[in-house]
């Protein structure tokens, strides 16, 4: 069990859809503290559900269009991202991460979480991020780190 569970989501050889795992494998090279846990959680899907299990507080951390300028950063809650109308939902890319997400919450299997989402540039074929999407990379950890020291704290 972990009190805090990073989970980062995203394809890397899509381009800016990798910031979700550039974040991940950037918080592995830190020291952090005791029940965080920092998990690549690939294209997301199904797969997000066991990923979270035993996780008292989730943090997914994804490629986000949310019709802003690219490299904004916003935080998501639950209701934020499963509105009770899906015409007013972000999309993530095909990640299936909606979807997992929307079943987690009829069967009662989700922690608290929340979404750190980036608007990206472009999707599309290649592994590196655009360039104003990896200049949003060091903010991103910013506000994650702030996010871990603040659970760590409690």
């Amino acid at each position: 069990m972990s009190d805090l569970r990073i989970i980062g989501i995203g394809n890397p050889l899509m381009g800016d859809d990798g910031i979700g795992i550039a974040a991940v494998e950037r918080l592995w090279q830190l020291e952090l503290p005791a029940g965080v846990e920092v998990i690549d959680g690939g294209t997301g899907g199904l797969t997000l559900l066991a990923l979270m299990e035993g996780a008292q507080r989730v943090i997914l951390v994804d490629a986000v269009d949310m019709g802003r300028a690219p490299g904004s950063i916003a935080r998501f809650g639950l209701d934020d991202l499963l509105p009770a109308d899906p015409e007013t939902s972000f999309s993530l890319h095909a990640s299936g991460a909606l979807p997992a997400l929307q079943l987690g919450r009829e069967l009662g299997l989700l922690p608290p979480l929340s979404l750190l989402g980036v608007q990206p540039t472009k999707i599309g074929p290649g592994m590196l991020l655009s360039a104003v999407i990896a200049s949003s990379l060091d903010p991103l950890l910013l506000i994650l780190l702030a996010e871990i020291h603040q659970c760590a704290g409690k």
